[in-house]
């Protein structure tokens, strides 16, 4: 070995490391199958879950990219996700607005990932029992469920199936550096995750935790060289998405952009702890989580969490030799939520939300998994108990996360789970709940929650607009009026609600108003050919019978060309 090492200490050493790393699997290539297949099991339960009311049909159906599979000139949601849009433009043409060929490839998408998750701990060195417990976590934690389950959340898996792939080639750059094609090709897949989703800006990030991990035996020059068109294609894709999110108007004001300084420290501090508590004891996760106060100011775990954050940092520094995954499964963790920790508020977007840590939850799972084997070395009196208490741990994990799955069965289910937590996203879970009811036209239940949103909120412009359709259904015509009044003094531009108010009005026995809101709607869409048998009734009902019979004469020609 010396004669062989000695000479080209550079291209040896990386050789010996890639098969080592690559051993176990050659022995038992039946092992990452194990969490592939239950974590194909655990998600098949929910690939009969219904498409939600919260940005499924926006991000699909109603998404013109997916329709007409148009992929490269527009954003949608804020995003600039032209991959993921395809795969959507797949599945809606194999069945429109079904939702199982959604759920179908979001499983799929994380089979392959949890398949990748065991290969890239393995090729870590981290042995195959860790390979395989955190491969496991991954496969099945409840906080994945929001990621796999939510059809709008498939960008995330996505995104995450290319940065692990580029992870992997990464490793086979830095093991046989002077086999560039690999670096070329974790570059070219790094741009892919990026045009899946934008939060796969953080891989630089990764790769230098991989590399420090790692060690390569790479000049620190060439190093610094190859991380450069990396950071410079993260900058260019985290300005596109900022400028997408201003361009698609959701950087409005939310509850948490006027914190003070110190607030926004405390909320900084407490976003990780946070993730790190739902990850230990996931009870209550929901689709939406806020700060709250409680008579002006946080509660006490905001205040504690500085001290916590602190600590961990502390510990992993300190042992970073004796127990090195401590520090490295923090570094792993940080460097795939940095970028959506609450530094500043992103208008309608989440502060804090489980699909933040569908890759980060790999950091987590190995200080978890090391730090139990790591427990059982240090007290082997109680070593029993303590590999008792992981598994039992493990099984609740499994039972959550199939209780979580069927939690986001429809838009019902999710909001009201929110809700019960004490969770209303600023009064817009009653919103998503109240239209999940119209559709299902439990017209009275619906009321109730606009009612509650608007009582929240007074700024849900759109509740007026759906609490005042829903009062036209039970011919309370006064308080329709009233509310659709208050959604077009914002949105001036709504055609159809022009001439739902006309209906309205007209019911209200005001033609003469009624006629203005009809002819509102033929300057804003003469298409809506709808309008002119409503307008002609309304002539007809002022003594205008001429006017009135053109207009119905004109509705019937429209209608018979179906226009």
């Amino acid at each position: 070995m010396a004669k062989k090492s000695t000479p080209k200490p550079k291209s040896s050493t990386p050789k010996v490391v890639a098969q080592t790393a690559k051993t176990p699997l050659a022995a038992d290539s039946w092992l990452p199958w194990i969490p592939v297949i239950v974590g194909a099991l655990v998600f098949s339960t929910g690939l009969t879950n219904e498409m939600l009311g919260i940005d499924d049909h926006t991000a699909t159906v109603d998404n013109p990219a997916v329709r007409d599979f148009n992929l490269f000139g527009s954003f949608n949601l804020g995003m600039y996700a032209p991959l993921t849009w395809a795969v959507y433009g797949v599945a809606y043409a194999l069945g429109k607005d079904d939702s199982f060929w959604y759920h179908l490839f979001s499983l799929a998408v994380h089979a392959f990932n949890i398949w990748m998750v065991f290969q890239l701990l393995l090729r870590l060195q981290m042995g195959k029992n860790t390979a395989l417990a955190v491969a496991l976590l991954f496969a099945i934690h409840p906080l994945q469920v929001e990621s796999v389950a939510w059809i709008a959340g498939f960008s995330t898996p996505f995104f995450s199936m290319f940065y692990l792939m580029a992870c992997l080639k990464y490793l086979d750059y830095t093991e046989r550096p002077e086999q560039t094609g690999a670096y070329w090709l974790t570059l070219l897949l790094f741009v892919a995750a990026c045009l899946s989703k934008s939060a796969a800006v953080t891989l630089p990030l990764t790769l230098v935790v991989l590399d420090l991990w790692r060690k390569p035996q790479i000049a620190l020059k060439r190093k610094i060289f190859g991380y450069a068109p990396f950071f410079l294609i993260a900058l260019f894709f985290g300005i596109l998405t900022i400028y997408s999110r201003r361009l698609s108007g959701v950087n409005v004001h939310i509850s948490g952009s006027d914190f003070s300084a110190i607030e926004r420290f405390m909320v900084l501090c407490y976003t990780p702890v946070f993730y790190w508590y739902n990850t230990l004891l996931p009870f209550k996760l929901n689709i939406y989580y806020s700060f709250n106060k409680v008579d002006g100011q946080f509660p006490w775990p905001y205040w504690v969490s500085p001290a916590i954050l602190a600590g961990v940092f502390f510990a992993a520094w300190r042992y970073r030799q004796t127990a090195p995954w401590l520090w490295f499964g923090l570094l792993f963790f940080f460097a795939n939520v940095v970028v959506m920790l609450p530094f500043v508020s992103h208008g309608t977007f989440e502060f804090i939300a489980d699909h933040y840590n569908y890759l980060a939850i790999i950091g987590s799972s190995i200080i978890l998994v090391q730090g139990w084997k790591a427990l059982q070395e240090k007290w082997p009196g109680i070593s029993g108990l303590l590999r008792w208490v992981g598994y039992a741990w493990c099984a609740l994990i499994l039972v959550l996360c199939l209780r979580q799955i069927k939690i986001w069965k429809d838009t019902r289910t999710v909001v009201t789970n929110a809700i019960d937590n004490g969770y209303y996203q600023n009064g817009l879970m009653y919103e998503a709940r109240g239209k999940d009811f119209g559709s299902k036209g439990k017209v009275r239940e619906a009321i109730l929650d606009f009612d509650k949103a608007l009582e929240i909120n007074p700024s849900l412009y759109e509740s007026y607009k759906f609490r005042g359709s829903l009062h036209g259904v039970l011919k309370q015509y006064d308080k329709s009026a009233a509310d659709l009044s208050k959604y077009l003094e914002q949105y001036p531009d709504d055609a159809e609600q022009y001439y739902n108010r006309g209906l309205s009005l007209l019911n209200l026995s005001r033609p003469g108003d009624a006629i203005a809101d009809f002819n509102k709607t033929l300057e804003l869409n003469p298409g809506f050919y709808r309008a002119y048998r409503s307008r002609g009734n309304a002539y007809r009902a002022i003594g205008e019978i001429a006017k009135g019979d053109a207009d119905l004469a004109e509705w019937e020609r429209r209608q018979g060309q179906g226009k």
